[in-house]
C-alpha cells in the first residue's frame, strides 16, 4: 500500500476508487463501505484507494479542543493494509482545505487530482466548507463529473447506528465487549515499549511492560483488563493496567501490562496489546503487599477467561 501525504505527489493518471471519510475506529460500518469499494474497483479494474485526513477535521471547522481518536494513523495504515487498499491518501486538513466549497474540493480534488471512477461514502457523509456538501449534492456533481456515487447504509447492532460516537462512549465506560462488538475485531493499542518506574517487578514481583501513548489516543476506562500481547507474531496473555496508579500517587496515565509466561527484554520493542475484557475498576490500595494479592487473583481471573482464545491463537 502507499501512503501518500501531499495531494501534488499523486498521479493523477490512475484511475481510482476512493472512499471518503475520516473512518476513525474502522468500525463493522466503515469495512462494509471498505468492501465495496474494493468489490467495485475488481468490477471496473481501478485502483482502491481511501482519502482521508492525517488530523481530525473537527477542532478545525468548530475551534474546539483537541478530539482523541479510536485508532491511530499507524494503526490505521495496518488495517487498510490488510484489508487490500492500494493507496492511503493522508491529506492535512487545515484552513485552506476547510475553505473549499462542496464543488471545488469535488473538482479541483477528486477528479482533477485523484482521477476518481468510483467515489465510496457513508450515508452520513458531508464535505466541503462548512460541510455544506451531503450525499445528494455528492450525487448530482457525480453525474456532473462523471463518477459514479455508492451510499452505504448504516450498520445497526441492538438498534443503534454504529457509529465513532457510540464506541468513544463505550471505551470510556470501559464496556470493551461492546466496543469490540462495533468494531468487528479487539480494540488494540500499537506501540513501543518504554522504561517505567521499574515498580512492578522490583517491589511487586510482577514486572510489566509499558507502552508509549500519544496525548491524542483515546484510552479504555481506568481499570484492568484480560489482554492478548502479539509480540512478534506470537500471542500471549496478559494482565494489563490503565490508570495513574493510584496506589503510587500517579497523576499521569499509562498502560502497563503483565505478560503472562514470557522472560526477555522489550524495551524499544513495538507490542500490540489487544483488549479482551473488563476485569475490575482501578482501586487505590493501603499497600503495596495488597495491590500484589489482588494482582495474584487477577491474573487467576484472567487465565480463566483468555485460555480458549489464548488456545486457539497458538
Amino acid at each position: 500500500m502507499q501512503i501518500i501525504q501531499e495531494i501534488k505527489d499523486i498521479n493523477s493518471n490512475i484511475k481510482r476508487g476512493i472512499a471518503l471519510g475520516n473512518f476513525d475506529g474502522i468500525h463493522i460500518g466503515h469495512q462494509k463501505l471498505i468492501n465495496s469499494l474494493l468489490n467495485l474497483c475488481s468490477i471496473n479494474k481501478i485502483e482502491p484507494c481511501i482519502y482521508t485526513f492525517a488530523n481530525h477535521t473537527l477542532p478545525i471547522i468548530s475551534k474546539t479542543k483537541s478530539i482523541k481518536y479510536i485508532t491511530s494513523i499507524d494503526m490505521k495504515q495496518k488495517i487498510f493494509r490488510e484489508m487490500g487498499i492500494s493507496e492511503l491518501i493522508l491529506n492535512k486538513f487545515d484552513s485552506s482545505l476547510m475553505s473549499l466549497s462542496p464543488e471545488e474540493f469535488i473538482k479541483n480534488i477528486l477528479v482533477e487530482k485523484l482521477n476518481c471512477k468510483v467515489a465510496v461514502v457513508g450515508f452520513d457523509y458531508h464535505f466541503g466548507y462548512k460541510a455544506e456538501g451531503n450525499v445528494g449534492l455528492l450525487k448530482k456533481l457525480g453525474q456532473k463529473y462523471d463518477f459514479e456515487v455508492v451510499v452505504i447504509d448504516p450498520v445497526m447492532i441492538d438498534d443503534e447506528i454504529v457509529s465513532s460516537s457510540y464506541i468513544r462512549t463505550y471505551l470510556k465506560e470501559g464496556n470493551i465487549k461492546k466496543v469490540n462488538k462495533y468494531l468487528g475485531r479487539y480494540f488494540s493499542l500499537y506501540s513501543t515499549v518504554i522504561h517505567g518506574d521499574a515498580r512492578g517487578g522490583d517491589l511487586l514481583g510482577f514486572p510489566t511492560a509499558n507502552i508509549s501513548l500519544d496525548t491524542l489516543q483515546l484510552l479504555p476506562k481506568p481499570g484492568v483488563y484480560a489482554t492478548l500481547i502479539k509480540i512478534n507474531n506470537e500471542f500471549y496473555m496478559g494482565a494489563t493496567s490503565v490508570g495513574n496508579k493510584p496506589t503510587f500517587e500517579g497523576k499521569e496515565q499509562s498502560v502497563e501490562t503483565f505478560i503472562l509466561d514470557f522472560t526477555g527484554d522489550l524495551y524499544d520493542k513495538d507490542i500490540e496489546v489487544i483488549f479482551v475484557e473488563f476485569i475490575r475498576d482501578e482501586y487505590k490500595f493501603k499497600s503495596p503487599e495488597a495491590l500484589t494479592e489482588q494482582i495474584k487473583k487477577d491474573v487467576e481471573t484472567i487465565k480463566n477467561t483468555l485460555q480458549d482464545k489464548y488456545n486457539m491463537l497458538r
